[in-house]
């Protein structure tokens, strides 16, 4: 991963970071009721105070990245609105 080692022990002190794959996506949607949206493969990570998720991830290090701006810094990730392309005129 390219986090920081402090960065992956804060977040696995207050979350389990796992994958949901599709032997859980096929048994989850077997069950879904009919309002339901249908679950897909992904990272995923879970509160271990059981209060909060998120799911479907592409990668492990996004899903890390998640958890600890929302469980360890409690705030948003920054926007990606936020970066400003500036191109070079010569």
């Amino acid at each position: 991963m390219w986090l920081p080692n402090n960065v992956v022990a804060e977040v696995d002190a207050v979350a389990r970071i796992h994958y949901v794959n599709v032997a859980a996506t096929q048994k989850w949607n077997s069950y879904r009721q009919e309002d339901e949206l249908r679950l897909l493969t992904g990272w995923c990570w879970t509160a271990k105070n059981g209060k909060s998720f998120r799911q479907g991830f592409k990668s492990q290090t996004v899903c890390y990245r998640d958890a600890w701006y929302e469980l360890v810094k409690k705030q948003d990730a920054p926007p990606i609105a936020r970066l400003r392309v500036v191109r070079n005129v010569a």
